[in-house]
C-alpha cells in the first residue's frame, strides 16, 4: 500500500504544475491583447489629427491654436466679439495689383490661407463658393494662396477654373501674412469685422456647417 502512494503526490504536483503555467499564459495573453487595443487607438487618433491640416512651405504643421473655446458662437477658436486688430501685410491679386489688408476695411473680411496641394484644404472649396455665393456682397473674401509645390497663379487660377470656384484668389508670394499670422497648418481661417478686428481663427478644414456659422458672427447686425 505504502508503495502505491508513491506516485500520487509527483502526479498531483504536476497537474499543479500545468494549472499553474495554464493560467499564467492566459493571463500574458489577455494584457497582450489589451496592449494591442491601446496601440491601435492611438494611430487612428494620430491618422485622424494629421488629415485635418497640411503643412505650408516652411511650416512646422498644427500650432493648435483653433482649439480654444468658441466663445458661444459654436466654433472653436471663435469668440462672440471681436477685440484684437490684427497686422496689416501686403498681398498680391490675381492680375498682380498689390493691396493691403486695411484697404479691405468697410465690411467683415474672412481670410483663408490654402493651398491646391493641400488635401483638407481642396475638401472646404465648396462650402466656401457657396459662402460667397451667398455672401460676397457683404463679406470681403480673401482665399490667399500660400504658394509651394508647384502652386503658381497661373496654375491655381486654372485650378479654380476647373472647379468652378469664382471666388476672389489673392497670393501671399512674399509670406508675409504666413509670418504675421503665425500660420503653420493649412487651411486655417482668420474672421475679422469691418474695422479689421480679429473674432480668432479656425486652423483645420470646416464643415459646412461650422463655416456657416462663422459666416453669421460676420453678418451679425
Amino acid at each position: 500500500m505504502k508503495n502505491n502512494r508513491n506516485w500520487v503526490m509527483p502526479v498531483v504536483l504536476g497537474v499543479v504544475l500545468v494549472a499553474v503555467l495554464a493560467g499564467a499564459l492566459l493571463i500574458y495573453n489577455h494584457f497582450e491583447n489589451q496592449s494591442a487595443d491601446h496601440a491601435n487607438i492611438a494611430s487612428t487618433d494620430t491618422t485622424a489629427t494629421a488629415e485635418t491640416t497640411t503643412t505650408p512651405p516652411g511650416g512646422v504643421g498644427d500650432s493648435g491654436a483653433g482649439s480654444t473655446s468658441g466663445g458661444g458662437v459654436g466654433v472653436p477658436g471663435l469668440a462672440s466679439t471681436a477685440t484684437e486688430s490684427v497686422p496689416d501685410f501686403t498681398l498680391t491679386s490675381a492680375n498682380g495689383a498689390p493691396l493691403t489688408l486695411s484697404g479691405f476695411r468697410g465690411l467683415p473680411t474672412i481670410i483663408n490661407f490654402w493651398a491646391s496641394w493641400c488635401a483638407p484644404c481642396r475638401a472646404e472649396l465648396d462650402s466656401f463658393q457657396k459662402m460667397y455665393d451667398r455672401y460676397g456682397n457683404d463679406v470681403n473674401f480673401i482665399m490667399l494662396n500660400v504658394g509651394g509645390q508647384g502652386d503658381t497663379v497661373a496654375s491655381v487660377q486654372k485650378f479654380c477654373k476647373d472647379n468652378g470656384y469664382t471666388f476672389p484668389l489673392y497670393f501671399d508670394e512674399g509670406g508675409d501674412a504666413t509670418t504675421l499670422f503665425g500660420v503653420t497648418g493649412i487651411p486655417e481661417t482668420v474672421f475679422l469685422d469691418a474695422y479689421g478686428r480679429s473674432y480668432g481663427k479656425v486652423i483645420g478644414s470646416m464643415p459646412e456647417a461650422t463655416l456657416q456659422r462663422g459666416m453669421a458672427l460676420l453678418i451679425k447686425k
